[in-house]
């Protein structure tokens, strides 16, 4: 795939993620899964929590008080309020993001709380318009994957850039532990997912280094990533259901739902394109009917843990843990 289709998917399918209702149970047990305690998860706002995380970056950064921390690829905001916590009120936490439905999503959850040292900006995580030295920490969770393969090593030289001398980088993501197919490889539904895109150890060790960063670390957390995969036929995993199903008060398709207003029953989307607007659908985004919206055969958390669950079947018997895995990765800009 080129880039800019995969720039263009992945921005589909995170807008779907972004406009839709993950369940709170879902989201709390993916993060549970990837070392979020029920307290954290309680300070902040409900609905940042999406559950997309693959990891925990915040228990590798060991923030202290007064620190600015930078979150790549941010979301709804879940790991910028849970640093803004940790930093005080002398520190920062800034989010980047290049979607701007996460973006409208985290300034809302803002609103909600009483934190008052977050930011949101919008970039992608290649080029980020903020000035050189800019942070002691730089974190991301399951977003560096996403970017086009030939792009991968700016994102290093970005963050290096970024950091203030002495600073540090703490990422959560997916890496390919055996060789992807070429079809995997290519299967845009996959690499939305967070596995197509995943990159080897040994590369990712390799651009740290490239970049200029010491000390580099990169261990397998060796968490279960069929987690997401945990939700099975017409249960919820948002407010969204499977099919004409009616689940928590009904679904798109034949009864009111929470993903509809009332003059979109039965009309979230049809014919191959979005014919009106809600939280359960991308606005003016073209999809393939009854594959990334409400209508036949349901969207499950805004279309990553669906496309997932789709391809157990297109990929007979296929564990995520065969072949990719949450890895922990942490390193120093020099002196």
């Amino acid at each position: 795939m080129d880039s800019e289709t995969i720039y263009d998917s992945v921005n589909t399918r995170y807008s779907a993620s972004a406009l839709s209702s993950t369940s709170t149970s879902y989201g709390k047990a993916v993060a549970e899964a990837f070392g979020y305690s029920p307290e954290e998860l309680a300070s902040i706002p409900q609905e940042a929590n999406l559950g997309l995380s693959c990891g925990n970056p915040l228990a590798l950064a060991k923030l202290k008080e007064g620190e600015t921390v930078i979150d790549l690829g941010s979301g709804a905001g879940f790991d910028v309020f849970l640093a803004a916590r940790k930093v005080g009120e002398t520190g920062k936490a800034i989010g980047i993001d290049m979607n701007e439905d996460m973006l409208k999503k985290a300034r809302e959850n803002a609103t909600k709380t009483n934190i008052t040292n977050t930011s949101f900006i919008a970039a992608k995580i290649t080029s980020i318009p903020l000035p050189d030295n800019s942070a002691d920490v730089v974190i991301s969770n399951c977003v560096i994957n996403l970017v086009p393969s030939p792009s991968k090593p700016q994102v290093f030289r970005e963050i290096f850039r970024l950091l203030k001398p002495g600073g540090r980088l703490a990422v959560s993501d997916i890496l390919a532990k055996v060789e992807f197919t070429e079809e995997m490889r290519r299967d845009v539904a996959l690499y939305v997912g967070c596995m197509a895109g995943a990159s080897k150890m040994e590369e990712y060790e390799g651009w740290l280094k490239d970049a200029g960063f010491v000390d580099v670390v990169i261990v397998d957390a060796k968490a279960d990533l069929m987690v997401y995969m945990q939700v099975e036929g017409g249960e919820e995993v948002g407010s969204l259901c499977r099919g004409a199903e009616k689940k928590d008060g009904g679904c798109c398709g034949k009864e009111e739902a929470p993903c509809c207003r009332e003059d979109e029953k039965a009309s979230c989307c049809a014919d191959g394109e979005v014919k009106n607007t809600g939280p359960c659908c991308s606005s003016a985004t073209k999809v393939e009917k009854g594959s990334s919206c409400c209508g036949g055969g349901g969207e499950k958390n805004g279309g990553v843990v669906q496309d997932l669950k789709s391809l157990t079947e297109k990929y007979a018997h296929l564990n995520l843990n065969d072949w990719a895995g949450s890895y922990k990765i942490f390193a120093l800009k020099p002196q």
